[in-house]
């Protein structure tokens, strides 16, 4: 179904088992697509997580290349663009937490590509931190937005290794960064891949996220 929390609107699927979310995923997609590219990746990832709900989001503006896609920023502002992007994300996504009742320890936030890199992004900066953050073929944008917290989230980082358009050096980049801050990002390789996600590689994020999501 479509539900609309703060200023963002998209597919809304409940906990498999019904009743009241024992977790909350959030999956942000990528630049020029819409919430529609990712809706799928719910259904998948309930099978492990029947309790979770998930909420996938279109971005806010229309895609400056693309009139029928979304963008969560214009690619040639990655200073100013991503924190007005946050300033969208974050209510939203604490409208969907506390209407779900759920704290942030139960949240994780996902995304791929720039949708990866607002996970990153918005998930650095709350206080306190969601459960978990996993970036697909995403970014670290700004390392000085990391904010200083006592608690860390979980964080993991997958990249193809064949990516062609988010390379792959960004992964390794990031992970430098985030360590600096005493993050230590899981890093997934998946060779041989171009700019997507395979099984493999959502197989992990789900091995990952059953470590750091309540039940």
């Amino acid at each position: 179904m479509i539900r609309e929390f703060g200023q963002l609107s998209g597919f809304f699927t409940a906990p498999a088992r019904g009743g009241d979310p024992s977790s909350l995923i959030v999956i942000m997609h990528g630049w020029g697509a819409d919430a529609s590219d990712l809706a799928d990746l719910a259904y998948p990832i309930s099978v492990r997580f029947p309790g979770a709900a998930f909420f996938v989001p279109n971005a806010p503006d229309a895609c400056s290349m693309n009139p029928m896609g979304r963008q969560w920023f214009d690619l040639g502002d990655v200073t100013d663009g991503p924190q007005a992007a946050a300033r969208v994300i974050l209510p939203s996504v604490q409208a969907a937490c506390d209407e779900l009742g759920l704290d942030s320890g139960a949240l994780a936030l996902t995304g791929f590509s720039q949708g990866g890199m607002m996970s990153l992004h918005c998930g650095l900066a709350m206080d306190p931190p969601p459960a978990a953050i996993v970036s697909f073929s995403g970014a670290l944008l700004q390392k000085d937005a990391i904010a200083g917290l006592e608690a860390r989230p979980a964080v993991m980082l997958v990249h193809g290794t064949d990516d062609a358009v988010v390379p792959f050096s960004m992964m390794e980049t990031a992970s430098d960064s985030l360590a600096e801050h005493g993050i230590e990002a899981t890093c997934v390789s998946r060779p041989g891949l171009g700019h997507g996600i395979d099984p493999d590689a959502l197989t992990a994020a789900i091995d990952f996220l059953a470590d750091a999501l309540p039940g």
